[in-house]
Formats: structure tokens, C-alpha cells, sequence
């Protein structure tokens, strides 16, 4: 379970080392992230939701508790493109820092298609912070898992919040 959280330092150093390869390849930087993408993704710890909106909570209230189609995570702090164009256009980064990059900026929030296209600022009022250590809402790039347990979570904040839509 501790390996679903947080990648253990030889986890870490494999994909450095692919990092490594990519960023001395002549591809291009597209194919460069696209890689990159795979090599950090498909991991229970890659793209770790740290928060979900209001909206996103009223939306899987919405569809009795399951998962509805249209929601989507942002990597809020950062798009995925600054990140990869920060560890693949300038100096090649020491493990450290490289991982201090990737690890920061690849927490998401959970939110709506229609916020997630508005690209607007969210406010305390509009996000619930989570844990990620919870193992709430894992990852496997592009998708996500939705468990029993994860439905409850969802309900207990919709509970909580049910009178603060506007």
C-alpha cells in the first residue's frame, strides 16, 4: 500500500533513469513528454487528486454515487507541458531536482469537464482539499479507479456541503 502513496527511492531512480534516456534522445520534445507521460503514469501514486470541486461532488451526487462521465483532472499548480518543458529544455536536472519538479507538480484536482475548460482560478469555496494519502480516487493515467469506499468519501462531503450550491 505504501508504494500506492509515495514511490519508493528505487522506483524513483528507474524512472530518473528513463528520464535520463528520453532527455539525451533526439526526439522530439512532443514524443519526449508523450514518454515521459508513460513512464511516470499507470502508477496508483501518478496524478494524485489533492482536491475535488464543489461541482465535481454535486455531479457524482448527481449519478447516485457513481462515477459520472466527465470529469476530469487538472494538474492545477501546472500544466503537464510547463513541467515536461522544464525537465527537458534546459539542463539535464539531477535526480533530486527532477524528482522535486515531477513530485510537485503532478497533483491534480478532480473537477467538472466545464471547469476544467474555463481554466478559471479556484477559491477556497469551490475545492474540498483531500489527503491523497487516503488513496482516494487512484490513478492509472487517463483513468481512474471509483471504489466503494471512495463513494462513501463523496457522500460524506456532499452531506456536508449539499446546501452551499449556489
Amino acid at each position: 500500500m505504501e508504494e500506492d502513496i509515495y514511490p519508493n527511492q528505487t522506483t524513483q531512480k528507474c524512472i530518473y533513469s528513463f528520464y535520463a534516456l528520453i532527455y539525451e534522445s533526439n526526439f522530439s520534445l512532443a514524443k519526449k513528454r508523450s514518454v515521459m507521460t508513460a513512464a511516470l503514469g499507470y502508477e496508483k501514486w501518478g496524478w494524485r487528486v489533492v482536491g475535488i470541486t464543489k461541482e465535481a461532488v454535486f455531479r457524482i451526487a448527481e449519478n447516485n454515487f457513481k462515477l459520472p462521465k466527465g470529469l476530469q483532472r487538472d494538474h492545477h499548480l501546472r500544466s503537464r507541458k510547463k513541467t515536461y518543458d522544464e525537465i527537458f529544455k534546459g539542463e539535464k536536472l539531477t535526480f533530486e531536482k527532477w524528482w522535486e519538479v515531477v513530485w510537485k507538480y503532478d497533483e491534480t484536482i478532480l473537477m467538472t469537464a466545464e471547469e476544467h475548460s474555463q481554466k478559471r482560478q479556484l477559491t477556497e469555496n469551490d475545492l474540498i482539499k483531500i489527503d491523497y494519502s487516503l488513496g482516494h480516487f487512484r490513478s492509472a493515467v487517463v483513468g481512474m479507479d471509483f471504489s466503494k469506499r471512495d463513494r462513501q468519501f463523496v457522500r460524506n462531503i456532499f452531506e456536508s456541503i449539499q446546501n452551499d450550491r449556489t
